[in-house]
């Protein structure tokens, strides 16, 4: 049926809001805005394409410290001097602005960091409920190494003597201390900007009774013969202090080294002969990252021998072993870098205490992180005992 009176009609496009994730302004995009308001306010210079990718897109927040990645290196930033920092400051909350470039290879790890608004560096950190102090102009915060320090917080150190050759502002110190409950910790320290920042830090956790800091070179303060368990946190090797720590070791009794090692496995090396001189319990990793690929691992089923004849480099087997047999996979590259540890301890450890023999053994490896392509932070336990008779 047809209507007498035909409605006229169109059609009408509506604009629907936007949802609320872009209605959200980035913090970037914050600054981009206000830095561009504040050259429109002070002389209209236009904020160009080249200033825009020197404005920071990252940065960490450190309480009222903010520090943020190497940018605003355009010369142009400079007639501006502080206000700049202010504005960036008061864009993101914050009281305190610093500005961090690349670590200073100068044997003590120090961060290449410039204070740009505040007084002072200090900040603190609080980690598994250990509180962190340090000046993060002239100290920096391992975070990577978290699974690390868990794991040390779940050793039993009651009624241990711990060493902790590589101290730095108490990584792996605290740790000892405040929750695996070490006896003693001699911890040893040669950046005096590190020292500092442990001093403080033994004082915040209420530890400082049990702890005796060694300032200088490990390899010459250093105790000898006290310690149960020493602890050797230094990358990309800690070789430098495997004679220090096995001279650390209690001579009666031995104990254990926690080394921490950077492993390339991005290509095959041959195995030493030294593997046929060690023999380790079942190794886990047990790092959820890595536990789905190396669920347990038989390092070597051949008794330890004794004597360190057969681990010289000269013998016979190594060129077969050499020659035949190649790692191929990661956990045999772990596997044969812990072994070559565990094989260089023991030679040091009998130089150290001859006539004395000694056994070492892998208990464990521990994937701490990924520190590059193809090469591994691990940490492998090496049980030390001097052999009776």
């Amino acid at each position: 049926m047809l209507l007498e009176n035909p409605v006229d009609w169109k059609i009408v496009q509506i604009q629907l809001p936007a949802s609320k994730k872009n209605q959200i302004i980035s913090p970037y995009q914050q600054i981009v805005s206000a830095i561009d308001k504040f050259l429109r306010d002070h002389g209209g210079a236009e904020l160009t394409e080249d200033l825009r990718s020197d404005i920071p897109r990252r940065w960490e927040r450190h309480g009222d410290l903010v520090m943020i990645d190497a940018c605003f290196q355009n010369p142009f930033w400079g007639q501006y001097g502080d206000d700049i920092w202010r504005l960036i400051a008061e864009v993101l909350s914050c009281d305190r602005l610093a500005q961090k470039g690349s670590i200073a290879s100068n044997g003590y790890r120090t961060p290449s960091v410039r204070l740009l608004l505040g007084q002072d560096g200090w900040v603190e950190h609080v980690d598994n409920g250990i509180r962190y102090t340090y000046d993060v102009t002239k100290c920096m915060f391992s975070a990577g190494n978290v699974t690390e320090k868990l794991r040390v917080s779940r050793f039993h150190c009651e009624n241990e003597t711990v060493v902790d050759l590589y101290a730095g502002i108490g990584y792996f110190t605290l740790p000892y201390l405040v929750h695996a409950r070490a006896d003693r910790l001699h911890a040893c320290e040669w950046n005096p900007d590190a020292v500092e920042a442990l001093r403080k830090n033994l004082r915040l956790n209420g530890v400082e009774d049990r702890c005796v800091v060694h300032f200088g070179d490990n390899r010459q303060l250093c105790p000898k013969d006290v310690a149960d368990r020493v602890n050797l946190g230094l990358i990309p090797s800690s070789e430098p202090g495997w004679e220090t720590a096995c001279a650390a070791l209690k001579g009666c009794s031995g104990g254990i080294l926690h080394i921490h090692g950077n492993v390339e496995t991005g290509k095959s090396t041959p195995k030493s002969c030294m593997n046929d001189c060690d023999e380790s319990e079942n190794v886990k990793c047990s790092n959820n990252r890595t536990e789905n690929e190396i669920d347990s691992m038989k390092v070597s089923e051949r008794n330890l021998t004794n004597s360190t004849d057969k681990c010289s480099s000269n013998c016979s087997k190594c060129s077969d072993l050499s020659a035949k047999t190649q790692p191929n996979s990661t956990k045999e590259i772990w596997r044969d870098w812990s072994l070559g540890v565990s094989s260089k301890i023991r030679v040091i450890l009998e130089r150290l205490h001859t006539p004395h023999i000694w056994q070492t053994k892998v208990l464990h490896i521990e994937h701490v992180k990924s520190y590059a392509p193809h090469i591994d932070h691990l940490v492998v336990d090496i049980e030390c005992r001097p052999v009776p008779g």
